[in-house]
């Protein structure tokens, strides 16, 4: 039976922080209540006076709170209050974690494992469910089987989790038993290989930096001259090999195998005429998609294959006639009768579903990922369409995020005005996201445009110094996560959300109160 005094408020705090851990990739509700546990362990101290000061003389903790302290501040000039409050709730763990690490003791080296060691347990386990998922629903779009956060959330965990475990697994090793070891490995071979199937651009270009990041270290720090040259050269070959295989892809995608008009026939095999379209659809793999139309035969031939009308749009409502024209396009088939009848049920099943592609049929692939992504620049060049296309919503969300800045440069718009502002400059520039709540997905414009210059400088110097003073950029650990996050905020506004923003809090103050000489990188 436990006693009182088992029952400490350091043994509560510690189980708040590993319920915190295992909650972040797979459950608000769990954060949510790990959070109301730590408030609550917190409030009811009788030393809360003595925490508040140790807070107030902490610099560190002190210094990243000010990220809160801005969103405050934003509130005396903004006209939107009831965003603003909602924005600030979502905000709390800014405040709330720096107060909390810095009132407890710094927490054990054997404390911190058991934390991440839940919170590796609680990523491995989001992952395998989210590869059940993915075997045992329909799903339309890869990034749908991420069922517990957002897919690009997801991804950030899973490098961090990928990070933890090369710490434990090559840096500072720690296993009494080769089985502990072997278990280990597996599941850090079976992360990495899982953020290539949840194909989260953001996620793998953040894994690849890290790699790159590791590398350049030890190129920089080993004394060994053989061991300087094996490492450039192993970068330099990657790198190469990335350069041309990209290269490949972009070839592969525009240039064009029938370009010439005059060769081009009129008629399909039933004599019906042929339609030639070398500007409104673009390239896509090699062709041009507007040649060898026949809108008569596709129609008839569709209605003989396909319950849902050609003229009507599929499950991720696009028109059926420009899925079945893009996937035809893929396969080199042309875009009549006899091109419908070459395709198989499972492709046809395919296209009723919005697949446009017949490379987008194999998940895994990332050939597909590029194709999917050359198409989007592609089409947002002929028509301007963004709605869809995750990568050039981006684009236009920026050049949006640019015009908020240009008008309000010093202090910008304020803590509640952000979704308002972002409705007023895109329908200036008549993007057709001009309807959609939506905001820059790029953390650094948010702030900016935001809190202006003022707000970003005070964002950035909140978010680096305490990593200098602390000396934390010597910690393996550390400097892992601030590559998540740092380049995390290029393309997503990561502390909007309460999964990102406790993410965020979290671990860096984790990490930044980890002492020194318990994981130096050297």
């Amino acid at each position: 039976m436990l006693t009182t005094n088992y029952i400490t408020r350091e043994r509560i705090y510690l189980f708040g922080l590993i319920l915190l851990a295992v909650g972040i990739p797979v459950s608000h509700i769990i954060m949510s209540i790990a959070q109301i546990i730590l408030l609550a362990n917190w409030l009811f101290d009788k030393n809360l006076l003595n925490h508040l000061k140790k807070f107030y003389n902490n610099r560190v903790a002190f210094i990243f709170s000010l990220i809160f302290l801005i969103h405050i501040t934003g509130l005396f000039y903004t006209s939107d209050f009831d965003y603003a409050i909602k924005d600030l709730r979502t905000k709390i763990p800014l405040i709330f974690l720096p107060i909390l690490f810095s009132s407890y003791k710094p927490l054990s080296y054997r404390n911190i494992k058991t934390i991440l060691f839940w919170y590796v347990i609680s990523v491995t386990f989001a992952s395998f469910a989210c590869f059940y998922a993915y075997f045992t629903k329909q799903i339309s779009d890869i990034r749908e089987i991420s069922i517990f956060i957002s897919h690009i959330r997801f991804s950030l965990n899973i490098c961090l989790a990928i990070c933890i475990l090369f710490y434990f697994l090559f840096i500072k090793i720690s296993f009494e038993k080769k089985t502990y070891q072997f278990i280990t490995l597996l599941i850090f071979l079976w992360l990495i290989m899982f953020i290539f199937i949840l194909q989260s651009l953001t996620g793998i270009l953040i894994f690849l930096i890290l790699i790159l990041a590791y590398i350049l270290f030890l190129i920089f720090a080993s004394k060994n001259l053989l061991n300087k040259i094996i490492l450039s050269l192993i970068l330099i070959i990657s790198f190469t090999g990335i350069f041309f295989l990209m290269f490949t892809y972009y070839h592969d995608y525009f240039t064009v195998k029938e370009a010439n008009y005059s060769n081009l026939e009129k008629t399909t095999k039933r004599g019906n005429i042929y339609e030639h379209n070398f500007t409104t659809y673009g390239i896509e793999n090699g062709n041009y998609i507007g040649l060898y139309v026949c809108n008569k035969e596709l129609a008839e031939e569709w209605a003989k294959r396909s319950k849902i009308n050609y003229d009507s749009n599929d499950v991720k409502n696009q028109q059926v006639k420009i899925t079945l024209l893009r996937f035809l396009n893929s396969k080199g088939l042309r875009k009549d009768a006899d091109g419908i009848n070459a395709l198989s049920d499972k492709e046809i099943n395919a296209i009723e579903n919005g697949t446009a592609n017949c490379l987008y049929m194999n998940e895994f692939s990332i050939k597909s990922r590029i194709f999917m992504i050359l198409f989007e620049f592609n089409n947002y060049t002929l028509s301007g369409t963004t709605k869809g296309y995750s990568i050039i919503q981006r684009y236009e969300l920026w050049k949006a995020a640019i015009g908020i800045i240009k008008q309000n440069f010093w202090i910008g718009v304020g803590t509640g005005d952000m979704v308002n502002a972002y409705q007023n400059q895109l329908t200036i520039m008549n993007s057709d996201l001009k309807n959609q709540k939506i905001r820059s997905h790029n953390q650094y414009l948010s702030i900016f445009s935001a809190f202006g210059i003022l707000g970003l400088i005070i964002f950035l110097f909140s978010y680096i110094y305490p990593a200098i003073v602390s000396k934390s950029f010597n910690k393996f650990l550390f400097v892992s996560f601030f590559l998540i996050a740092t380049f995390s905020m290029i393309n997503e506004d990561t502390i909007e959300t309460q999964t990102g923003v406790t993410f965020f809090a979290f671990f860096y103050l984790l990490f930044l109160f980890l002492k020194p000489n318990e994981d130096q990188i050297s």
